[in-house]
Order: C-alpha cells, then sequence, then structure tokens
C-alpha cells in the first residue's frame, strides 16, 4: 500500500502536529523509495512518540508486510484498527495480510468490512475474489471478480482469475473467453497465456495449448508448472519423447515437484520404461503420500509389469482418497481380472461406471467380466488350449461346450477364431454372424468379424464393422491400428496413416501400428518417413520380420541399395520358425534375387500353414520368374480354392497365363487388376463412369461413341493403340483420353476422331473401355495380334531434318540407346541396366551412338569418361513424344531395355532390340526371339537372374554384324 491517509492527532498542539506529519512524509517517502529498514526506523521513532497514530501505526504495517514479517505487519494493523476501526485502507490491507497466512475466513470477513465501507473498490472486489476462491466457494468468487470487472472491464488480473475459477468449475469454454480477454489487455501476460493452455486442453485442443503454454515459456522459460502443463499436452498428442524432456526441464528447476513426477511416469509408461516410471511414482509419492495420481499412476505401471496384486494395492489406495475416481475403479477392475477375480473385478467396473457412466472401456470391461465369470469350463479349457498352441484341442472342447449351449458366446468366438486361423474364412463368418446373433453390441465378435471380411477382400464391410466395434471401445489403440489395417489393404492409404497416426497416439510402442504406418507412408510414395517408422517399429521389436522386409523395401524405393540389402540379410538372419517368417524370408529373398532360395522358404511356410495366401501367392509369382509356369498357375489356382475373389492371385494367374501365350484365358484373369491392392499403381487406374456401360466387345458400337482411356505406362497404351483403327472400322466414334505430352504423336493413329486431356470433362459418350481391356474385347489371342506397323507416325518434316543432322556422322550405322526406365516401376532395378555395363557395345566398329535415355539415368553418360564422347546426346531436345520418335525414325537401330522407347520404336516399324531380364513381362512370352506384337523387334534375354553380361556379349556379337 503506497498510500497512507494522513490525519492530525487529538491533543497535540500546532507545532508538534506539523513535526509530526513531516516525520511520516519523511517515513512515506522512504517507504516509496525502498528504503525499508528506514521506513522502519522512522515509523518506530513515530510510534515511541505517538504510540496510537493510526497513520504510523497502518504504514509500519505496510512497511513491516513488504519486508515479509506478515505476521508483525497483522498486529500493527490490528491495533492501527483499534484507534480507527472504520477505516477502508486498515480493513484491506488486514484482509491481504490474513490471506497471506492462509486465515481465509478472517481475510474475508475484513474485505466484506472494508467494502461496506467503499463497495466500488475494484481492488477490494479482486482480493475478495481471491479469498473465495481459496475457500473454494467458487459461485462467490465469481461474482466478485464479475463486479470488479463491472468497474474496470480491461483488468487483466481479474480476467485471469475468473478463467481460473470458470476452469475449476466445468466451464473451459467460458474460462478460455475470459483468459482470452485478459490477454487482449496485456499481450505479454505469461500466467494468463499459461491458464489458457490449460483451458484449451481441458476442451481437448492440444495442440493449440502446447502454443500457448510455448508463448508462456518464451516469457518465463524456468517455470516449472507451465513445463509440466506443456508436457501433459504434449502426451496427450502422443508425442512422448518430447513431453519427457518437459517434465525433465520442470523437475531440473524443482527436484521436489511430486505432480510433475506422477506425470513423468505417464509418458514413461506410454514409452515402455516400466521401472523408471515405477521410480517416479514411488518419488512423487514419498513428497506427497496423498497424490491420488500418483497411486493410480503407480497401478497403471504395475498392471503393465504383470504385478497385479501390487497394482490392486495401489489403486485401492487411491481409492480411499478419492473413492469415486472411475479411472481408478476401472484400473482395480482390470487387476482384478488379471488375479482371476472375475466377481471383484464386475463389481469394480459397475462401480466405475457409476462414476461415470459414459465410460465405454469400463462398459466394455464389466461385459467382458461378466462372461469370464459367467464362462462354461469347457470354454476355459479351450481358451487354454489355445494358447498352448493346440488348435485341434480347442476346437474339440468348444464343440463340447456348443453341444451344450449353442449360443455359448465365448465358444462361438473361440471356434471362428480358430477356423480363420485355418484360413476356413467361410466357416469362421458364419460362426461369428452366429455370435453376433446372441449380442449384436459384442465387441469381440464385430472386430473378428472385420478381421474375417478382410481376409474375404470384402473391404468396405470389413471397415464398416471396425467401425462399430470402434463405437464401442474409441479409445483402443488395437481397433484403430485394425481400422488402418483395413483402410491400407484397400488402398485407402491416406485414412489408414490417419488411423494409424491416431492409434500411436494412445500407444506410441505399438510396433504393429508404426509397421503399418511406414506401409501407408510408402504407399503414398513418403519413403524417407516411411523408412523413420519402419526403424521406430524395430526399436520396440528388433526381431519383427515384417518391418525389416518392409524397411529393405522403403530403402530399396530411395534408391539406397547398399542399405536395403543388408535390411534384407537382417530378415535372413532372424528367427524363422513360423509360416509368416518364413513367408517374409521369402519375400527379402525374392528381393534379392536368390529365386531358388526364395522357393525354399515360401515351400516352408506352406508346410507349416498350407494355406497361407501370401506364401502360396509369392511362392508362384517366384515359379514364373523362373520360367516354371504351369507350376505357378497351380500355386494361383491353389488360392482360388480356398479364395475364389482373391484379386491378387486372379491377377498372377492372368499374367502366367498371358506369358504362356494362353490368351483367350489371361486377358479375362487380366480384368482383375481393378480390385488389387497390392500394386502401387492400381490406385491410379482410370475410375470408370458409373452411369456409362464399360465395352469389352459384347456391344454393336456402330454409330456410337466410346471414350478410351489410358492406364498404367506409356508403353502399355503405345502397344495397344492399334486397336484404335479397329474401333473405328466398327462404325465407332473414338475418343481417346491421354497424357498432355502424348497429343502430337497419337494424332497420328488412325481412327481417332478427337484427342482429350485424361482427367479433363470428356464429350458425350455411349461407352468407355481402358485401353488394355482392348485385347480381350477383340479376343484377341496369338494367332490375331494386329501386328501390322507401323501404326504411328512422327512428323514428316522433322524426320527429315534429323535425317539431315545425322548425316554427319556418315555412313556409320545409327544406334540409339535406352539404358534405364522409370525409377518408380517396382521391377525397375530388375529391368535397368547401369550405362557402364552396356559400354561393351561402344567398342564396335562403323556404329554411331545416341542417348534417347532421359530422367535421372541420363548423368551416368558422365561417368564412362572418354569413352562417353562416343555417344551423342540430343536429349535436351526431345521434350515430347513426338520429338523421341522423329528422332528415333531417323535412326537404323534402337537398343533398349524394356520400357516406353522400346513399344515406341516397334510401334513405329523401327528395328528395336529390347534386352530383357530373366523373368520377362507378360507380352514378351517365353523362350522367343521375336515378338508377335511387333514385327521388328528383337529379343535378347537373360540367360539367368542378374545376368546383363551375357546378354551384352551376344548384343555386341550381333551388333557388328549389324553395322558390317
Amino acid at each position: 500500500m503506497d498510500d497512507v491517509p494522513q490525519r492530525a492527532s487529538a491533543g497535540r498542539t500546532a507545532e508538534g502536529r506539523l513535526l509530526f506529519r513531516e516525520a511520516l512524509q519523511r517515513a512515506v517517502a522512504a517507504q516509496r523509495g525502498g528504503a525499508l529498514a528506514e521506513a522502519a526506523r522512522m515509523c518506530s521513532a513515530l510510534l515511541e512518540t505517538s504510540p496510537r497514530a493510526f497513520e504510523a501505526l497502518l504504514l509500519a504495517s505496510v512497511v513491516e508486510s513488504q519486508r515479509g514479517n506478515t505476521a508483525r505487519a497483522l498486529g500493527l494493523v490490528e491495533r492501527a484498527l483499534a484507534v480507527e476501526g472504520r477505516s477502508f485502507e486498515g480493513l484491506a490491507h488486514r484482509g491481504t495480510l490474513l490471506a497471506a497466512l492462509d486465515r481465509n475466513e478472517e481475510a474475508l470477513a475484513s474485505y466484506d468490512a472494508a467494502l461496506a465501507l467503499r463497495p466500488d473498490s475494484c481492488d477490494a472486489l479482486y482480493n475478495r475474489g481471491n479469498v473465495l476462491q481459496a475457500l473454494g466457494r467458487r459461485v462467490q468468487a465469481l461474482a466478485s471478480y464479475d463486479r470488479a470487472l463491472e468497474l474496470h472491464p480491461g483488468d487483466a488480473e481479474a480476467l485471469n482469475n475468473r478463467g481460473v475459477c470458470l476452469l475449476a468449475t466445468g466451464r473451459p469454454a467460458e474460462a478460455l473467453d475470459s483468459f482470452e480477454a485478459a490477454l487482449a489487455a496485456r499481450p505479454a501476460y505469461a500466467e494468463a497465456l499459461d491458464n489458457r493452455g490449460n483451458a484449451l486442453q481441458a476442451l481437448g485442443r492440444d495442440a493449440e495449448s502446447v502454443a500457448s503454454y510455448a508463448k508462456a515459456l518464451v516469457l518465463r522459460p524456468d517455470h516449472p508448472e507451465t513445463l509440466n502443463n506443456c508436457a501433459n499436452a504434449l502426451r496427450a498428442l502422443g508425442r512422448h519423447e518430447e513431453a519427457l524432456a518437459s517434465y525433465e526441464r520442470a523437475l531440473a528447476l524443482r527436484p521436489a515437484y511430486p505432480e510433475a513426477l506422477s506425470n513423468r511416469a505417464s509418458a514413461l509408461l506410454a514409452l515402455g520404461q516400466h521401472d523408471q516410471a515405477l521410480a517416479g511414482c514411488d518419488r512423487a509419492l514419498a513428497l506427497r503420500p496423498d497424490l491420488s495420481e500418483a497411486l493410480f499412476n503407480r497401478g497403471n505401471v504395475l498392471c503393465a509389469m504383470d504385478r497385479a496384486a501390487d497394482a490392486l494395492a495401489s489403486y485401492d489406495r487411491a481409492l480411499a482418497l478419492r473413492p469415486r475416481d472411475g479411472r481408478a475403479l476401472n484400473g482395480r477392475g482390470r487387476a482384478l481380472e488379471m488375479l482371476g477375480r472375475y466377481d471383484d473385478a464386475l463389481a469394480s467396473y459397475n462401480a466405475a461406471l457409476d462414476a461415470v457412466p459414459g465410460d465405454a472401456e469400463a462398459s466394455w470391461r464389466r461385459g467382458v467380466a461378466a462372461r469370464q465369470a459367467a464362462l462354461p469350463q469347457a470354454v476355459r479349457s479351450a481358451l487354454a488350449a489355445r494358447g498352448e498352441g493346440r488348435a485341434q484341442d480347442a476346437e474339440r472342447l468348444c464343440d463340447v461346450a456348443l453341444a451344450a449351449d449353442p449360443r455359448q458366446l465365448d465358444a462361438l468366438l473361440l471356434m471362428a477364431a480358430l477356423r480363420h486361423e485355418g484360413a476356413a474364412h467361410a466357416e469362421a463368418f458364419e460362426l461369428v454372424e452366429r455370435a453376433l446373433q446372441v449380442d449384436r453390441e459384442c465387441y469381440e465378435a464385430l472386430l473378428l468379424r472385420s478381421v474375417i471380411l478382410n481376409a474375404l477382400r470384402r473391404h468396405d464391410e470389413a471397415l464398416a464393422s471396425c467401425e462399430r466395434a470402434l463405437a464401442i471401445r474409441p479409445d483402443s489403440a488395437f481397433t484403430l491400428y485394425w481400422c488402418g489395417k483395413v483402410q491400407l489393404d484397400w488402398g485407402r492409404y491416406a485414412d489408414a496413416l490417419a488411423s494409424f497416426d491416431r492409434a500411436l497416439v494412445i500407444q506410441p510402442r505399438f510396433a504393429e501400428a508404426l509397421n503399418g504406418r511406414g506401409s501407408a507412408l510408402q504407399a503414398l510414395n513418403r519413403h524417407g518417413e516411411a523408412v523413420k517408422s519402419f526403424k521406430e517399429a524395430l526399436a520396440v521389436r528388433p526381431d519383427f520380420p515384417q518391418a525389416l522386409f518392409n524397411r529393405g523395401v522403403a530403402l530399396d524405393s530411395l534408391r539406397q541399395h547398399v542399405d536395403a540389402v543388408a535390411a534384407y540379410g537382417e530378415v535372413l538372419a532372424g528367427p524363422a520358425d513360423s509360416a509368416d517368417a518364413h513367408c517374409i524370408r521369402g519375400n527379402a529373398l525374392f528381393a534379392l534375387d536368390r529365386l531358388e532360395e526364395a522357393l525354399a522358404s515360401y515351400e516352408r511356410s506352406l508346410a507349416i500353414q498350407p494355406q497361407h495366401t501370401e506364401a502360396l501367392n509369392n511362392h508362384g509369382n517366384v515359379l514364373r520368374d523362373l520360367g516354371r509356369l504351369q507350376e505357378a498357375m497351380a500355386s494361383y489356382e491353389r488360392v482360388l480354392t480356398f479364395q475364389p475373389d482373391d484379386a491378387d492371385a486372379h491377377w498372377n494367374l492372368g499374367l502366367a497365363q498371358l506369358a504362356a501365350g494362353d490368351y483367350e484365358r489371361g486377358w479375362v484373369e487380366y480384368e482383375w487388376r481393378w480390385r488389387l491392392r497390392s500394386r502401387s499403381w492400381a490406385a491410379k487406374l482410370p475410375k470408370l463412369a458409373a452411369d456409362k456401360p464399360i465395352w469389352l466387345g459384347q456391344h454393336d458400337i456402330e454409330g456410337k461413341t466410346l471414350v478410351v482411356y489410358p492406364e498404367q505406362g506409356f508403353g502399355d497404351a503405345i502397344q495397344m493403340l492399334r486397336y484404335l483403327p479397329l474401333l473405328a472400322a466398327r462404325g465407332a466414334r473414338v475418343v481417346l483420353a491421354c497424357d498432355a505430352a502424348m497429343f502430337d504423336l497419337f494424332r497420328s493413329v488412325g481412327g481417332v476422331a478427337q484427342i482429350v486431356e485424361a482427367g479433363t470433362e470428356l464429350p458425350p459418350f455411349d461407352f468407355h473401355v481402358p485401353i488394355m481391356s482392348l485385347p480381350r474385347a477383340f479376343r484377341t489371342v496369338l494367332a490375331t495380334i494386329p501386328s501390322q506397323v507401323p501404326y504411328l507416325h512422327a512428323p514428316e518434316r522433322a524426320v527429315e531434318a534429323w535425317r539431315r543432322r545425322l548425316a554427319a556422322h556418315g555412313s556409320r550405322a545409327k544406334v540409339g540407346l535406352v539404358w534405364a526406365g522409370n525409377p518408380k516401376y517396382p521391377g525397375d532395378r530388375e529391368r535397368s541396366i547401369a550405362l557402364e555395363t552396356m559400354a561393351p557395345l561402344l567398342a564396335t566398329s562403323n556404329c554411331a551412338f545416341f542417348s534417347l535415355q532421359k530422367g535421372d539415368a541420363a548423368a551416368q553418360r558422365a561417368a564412362l569418361g572418354p569413352a562417353a564422347e562416343r555417344i551423342v546426346d540430343y536429349t535436351l531436345e526431345l521434350e515430347t513424344f513426338a520429338d523421341t520418335a522423329a528422332l528415333v525414325s531417323a535412326l537404323d537401330l534402337v537398343i533398349s531395355v524394356d520400357t516406353a522407347v522400346a513399344h515406341l520404336a516397334g510401334a513405329l516399324g523401327k528395328a528395336v532390340w529390347i534386352l530383357l531380364r530373366f523373368s520377362g513381362d507378360w507380352r514378351w512370352l517365353r523362350e522367343r526371339e521375336d515378338s508377335p506384337w511387333y514385327p521388328t523387334a528383337r529379343l535378347f534375354r537373360q540367360p539367368a537372374a542378374g545376368d546383363w553380361n551375357s546378354v551384352l556379349r551376344k548384343v555386341a556379337v550381333e551388333l557388328g554384324r549389324f553395322a558390317a
């Protein structure tokens, strides 16, 4: 209190009163100037001569209060009020001193007396609100703050404390408004920023709360409470490592901070650091034995450590302090379940629901406990048998239970799970549907139903079932993970990523969710992030074979081949005692082109689980790449015996049939590409118009408009353009949709009435057909392939211009070279060649070589050193495919790996030598050196996987003959 009213004391002479006033003014000046010791000395001198001088007593009280001597200050103000009991200043000051001594009831009475004298004192109303809030009388405190704010609307402190009061009464939205008003009045108000973060956190707006705490910490970087609050918000966002760092900072500033120790234990628990979490709870309780939150967290840690009895004791201690703590009652029920005390667990869950009626997790757990308490012995024994790996015994015991009660829910669920594990998905589905007839809202049944439907590739139904399960347990990390798994398998990668992220907020060390997240990122072409996610999964489970394999795939996508090989090597070094592990090991070997070893791994997987879908499909893929097409087809057909709608098996079967020349059946199976889930390009296939029919040769198209869609790669489109004149010959008006870069070239194909850019608005049409479906529509077999070339033509003036330029190279044979394809193509590493591997060709005399290579691989020319001068590079002038076609048309020969330029040369009728990997693509058939698709093509195949040297030696010999 800076200003002390000065009144004359009765009974003094005029001269004495003047001297007293002068001395009092000097004391006030010393107090205002911060010379508190001097002010205290002066006050003592005044009181020696005038012990009942009100002004001196009140000033002395203020000085002692400022010096930290609260009790002495209170004694002095009491003496002052004994002289003048109706002093507003004295009563208000007394209230402040009593509040500082936690004598809040007395403080309140003093403020009330002061306000009776001066009802419009904003400070007294504000301080009275603080005292009422300390007494827990928040409604009255709010009224006091509101009255203060009526008098002084922009009082930042009153607005801040009013917000604190609103937040404590469960009104966070109103509290937030109050904090925002306080910050509008004083933007750099650290306490209001901190409290604003608390309100945002209470509203579930955790990211915004972190931002508010960050602003507060700029102003008060060493404020332990703000660091603790910020850590809580980070933990709610699943950013547990950052939360832990914030707790550590708070504890470095205040080691004896029990709330931060308890909260830090929750972050450590989420990160799987159980021993440290338990130690943190124990330290918090040593400081504050009555901290119920620490007891609750301690119970959670002990449950995670499988110490159920100790956890139960901790929850009981927490409940002794807060008997209606729903979370502790729920945790207590979980501990009792772990101890097999299902009736007691049921009672605890019931109490939790009495305390928090809408608690979804408690409601679900109560249902499980009730079922466990009433579980027949046969089902208990069946569950034990399954846990010990005795599936047949488990099924027999389930049969016993169901014979006694056909509606026994857990027996139905267990039998459905066993059938599903045996790949009898149709039977499993019938059993789980019977379970849902018993209880339509059974979480386990809905989740298992989703798993089975996903195995049946009925992804939309699987997701709907999973979402019903999620409505029952919205905070279940596993259910969120499974939603992500279904979305991933369905090709909804962005949705899957969001689901995995939500699961990881709840359970950050969830290896399967981290692996799934990596797979979603990989599918979204975010390969660097995918590698990080796979590494995080492996930090949790170092021997997780699927994550090891996936990390290798992601590294491969980043062109980090050495690291990828090392990652695959980790898969091969890991344990392989299950069908899944052998399958994943086979995948790694397959990726390394170790085909015979991969085949052996798949066969070991199938010996353990004969109906392992992935192993069977990949077993067929290896056989197909080994050229053993009939065996490959048998493997795919085995999948279709128990999963008739498996799109991957149908697609793979079609590829094998086409490679074998069985076009009649192969084109039918090729149509399954629309339902693929395992090809990254499947999602890029054109969307069919819902209201217009697809044409597959079944309708008369004379006089009709037919839209032909592009799909897959440029090479595929070039190959199938040959069918467009045939469509026109049937009387159709052909509209071709394609990439704008292809317009100039594709205009040269016969029979096209109009070309439009793919993805733009189409003209009115009657039918549509994806370009790769045209062979099926025309019922193409080997003998009826429309193989007349050329069917594409480069602009003649451009061709002549190139011929004149190339004439400068004399009579030497003009040979174009392409050594690499699109690096985003999944099999590009196997089909592309390093340019240095092709270097022996450059020694061929009487040849001039010209680069047709575009993209990053073009830079390999510089690495050849002096030999690079043997390759002329005009590719900077080739902006469109028409430009490339003109240069190709002016050459004598094109030598290319299996990429779009090879198709372009063939469609132009140009001599083209195509270098093929051992497995080869279906369109090049098997064991042929010619192609029924391109009469001017010659095929050079690897004799064994990866053997380009043999191919290039043969090409070099033939090139010498060609140029002779």
